[in-house]
């Protein structure tokens, strides 16, 4: 999978606008890994998400649309789609939770990796992310800070209805270095169609004058 151009957007926001960005979490966006790395490698070492946190927050990771208990053992692949949530209610939610009770009923949609974790291949790609529940507001804004991969086209369709804000000055878009208004990021997008485009959202308390 492609890896990504590197045209950047910029939002600098309010806090409360920080939300207006949380559907871009939940309908997936791409980061960059080294594929051929543990679950458990990506999560901490390539994107920075604290052990412990993962532990105590992250209840529920599908890969692939496959239930995940074993991150030391799954690899990340290029192209994989990988979706993180904090517990979720009801006995689905039981039953879908790593290390839980009920784990033992789903064994048969578990994950389960092909290849040998003893021969993984390192390589540059991107995998597809999704946050869900209390992980957007927790995780979103570490992600955003980042930088995300977005395709143009669906995210002009997200953003547009925080764009109103932005149009009354009520923010700052940079377009790589360059500050740009709010219609000349609808025509970007435009013309940029379905490629990727990294996204950062930064708060503006955590701009430095």
């Amino acid at each position: 999978m492609q890896s990504g151009p590197t045209i950047s957007l910029t939002f600098i926001v309010s806090f409360g606008a920080l939300k207006g960005f949380f559907p871009i979490l939940q309908q997936g966006f791409f980061v960059r890994i080294m594929t051929g790395s543990s679950l458990e490698q990506v999560l901490t070492e390539q994107m920075g998400i604290e052990e412990g946190y993962i532990e105590k927050r992250i209840s529920t990771i599908f890969l692939n649309g496959r239930p995940v208990d074993n991150l030391h053992g799954t690899l990340a692949h290029d192209g994989s789609i990988l979706s993180l949530s904090a517990a979720m209610p009801g006995l689905v939610g039981a039953t879908m939770r790593r290390k839980g009770t009920y784990a033992s009923f789903r064994s048969a949609i578990a994950y389960r990796e092909e290849n040998d974790v003893g021969t993984r291949r390192k390589n540059e790609g991107l995998i597809e992310v999704k946050l869900f529940n209390l992980l957007m507001a927790e995780l979103g804004p570490h992600f955003f800070k980042r930088g995300i991969y977005v395709r143009a086209d669906e995210l002009s369709d997200l953003i547009s209805p925080i764009m109103a804000d932005l149009r009354q000055g009520r923010g700052l878009i940079l377009f790589g270095d360059r500050p740009v208004s709010a219609d000349a990021v609808k025509e970007i997008l435009k013309d940029m169609g379905p490629d990727l485009i990294q996204v950062f959202v930064i708060g503006q308390k955590d701009v430095v004058p």
